[in-house]
């Protein structure tokens, strides 16, 4: 074999095995997105389509915009106009409660705790 046919041999391998371990990351990558999206749990979307941080949290009302497809009383078609999402409670999975825990050092900083006496 001459030198050109060595090279276009050692190329094609290489080729070859790049594109394994590229199907092998692909595929790590797919079941760790996976795992984090099962841990993660569900998303708080509401029935109406639009996320909690859209509803307002005292009274449930949705403030999301939403293209509304209307016409102009001539039976055409008008471009869609924004408005307001007519959800009226948030209708979603609960998300977990938010909770405080106080430092354990009472607030103070490393700076300012007293000294201990030395025995």
């Amino acid at each position: 074999m001459d030198a050109i046919s060595i090279a276009v041999v050692v190329m094609a391998g290489g080729y070859a095995v790049n594109g394994a371990l590229d199907r092998v990351r692909r595929i790590r990558k797919d079941r760790r997105d996976q795992q984090e999206r099962a841990l993660r749990g569900p998303e708080p979307v509401c029935g109406c389509g639009h996320h909690l941080a859209f509803h307002d949290l005292h009274d449930g009302r949705c403030h999301a915009e939403v293209k509304r497809k209307g016409g102009n009383g001539e039976g055409r078609p008008k471009d869609a106009s924004p408005a307001q999402c007519t959800c009226r409670r948030y209708a979603g999975p609960e998300p977990l409660a938010t909770l405080y825990a106080p430092p354990l050092n009472g607030g103070a900083s490393a700076e300012a705790r007293p000294e201990l006496p030395e025995d």
